[in-house]
């Protein structure tokens, strides 16, 4: 019996939060500065943990501890996200990118022809590689000598798997269909968490596990969700009431406060 989709059904649905490995929710959570709109991509992972783990990895080894330089480093994202439309990944990066210094102007223009905006000629080479490497194209001997003359061998080498594994992570999102964070739920509320305020009285746990779960190595809370899915707003204002010691407060929609 065959399964009707439409053509934005997931064909791997994301797994929740909730379901996660510890090590995958660790990840997540030690890179928070990176933005929002990375749960469903990390949720598709989550079917593979050893996979997800190994990719998410080298992805923060390319952000955290990479060469290329803030800048190089979303520029290269955002074209290869544009050349193998993947709207996911060039969304999930425009605030990454704009605190990379790229204006909204130069963020459009990824996405668009090349001769449109008067590109630095470093940019404009990052740009014409990205647009080949996300071709399966090789890099004629100009282009890498322009590359050579302003990047090191590790900056070329970090510049070639930064694009490999962009690629990879926009064939695996359009294939599966997954959708953006923002396309999937909506949340009705922000959870906002003092973990030292927190008395490790658990009942938060047990109101919301899909949202809350205790530490096993000091006992205290660990936020899973910041933005929960509206079908857990009763859970979760249910759990914020039973806090004995007020560390969790919630904020919703109209920017109201319930300690």
């Amino acid at each position: 019996m065959s399964t009707t989709r439409t053509p934005h059904t997931p064909r791997i649905p994301p797994l929740p939060p909730a379901e996660w490995p510890p090590v995958l929710r660790s990840l997540l959570a030690d890179s928070r500065q990176d933005g929002p709109g990375r749960e469903n991509l990390f949720g598709t992972l989550a079917h593979h943990p050893v996979l997800a783990h190994a990719w998410l990895s080298l992805a923060r080894v390319l952000t955290h501890e990479g060469t290329l330089g803030h800048r190089g480093r979303e520029l290269i994202v955002l074209r290869v996200a544009h050349r193998l439309d993947a709207s996911y990944v060039h969304r999930r990066h425009r605030t990454p990118a704009e605190d990379a210094g790229l204006t909204a102007a130069e963020i459009d223009a990824t996405a668009a022809d090349l001769a449109t905006h008067p590109w630095q000629p470093e940019d404009r080479a990052l740009l014409e590689a990205a647009d080949l490497l996300a071709a399966n194209s090789s890099i004629p001997e100009g282009l890498w000598d322009r590359l050579a003359g302003v990047l090191s061998p590790e900056q070329l080498v970090e510049l070639l798997v930064l694009a490999g594994q962009t690629a990879t992570m926009c064939t695996t999102l359009n294939t599966l269909n997954t959708p953006s964070d923002s396309a999937s739920r909506q949340p009705s509320l922000t959870v906002l968490l003092d973990r030292d305020r927190c008395c490790s009285a658990g009942q938060c746990v047990g109101a919301a596990p899909e949202v809350f779960e205790q530490d096993e190595s000091d006992g205290r809370v660990t936020l899973l969700v910041p933005e929960p899915d509206t079908r857990y707003a009763d859970e979760v204002r249910f759990a914020a009431d039973l806090c004995p010691s007020g560390a969790i407060t919630l904020v919703d929609h109209e920017e109201t406060a319930h300690p």
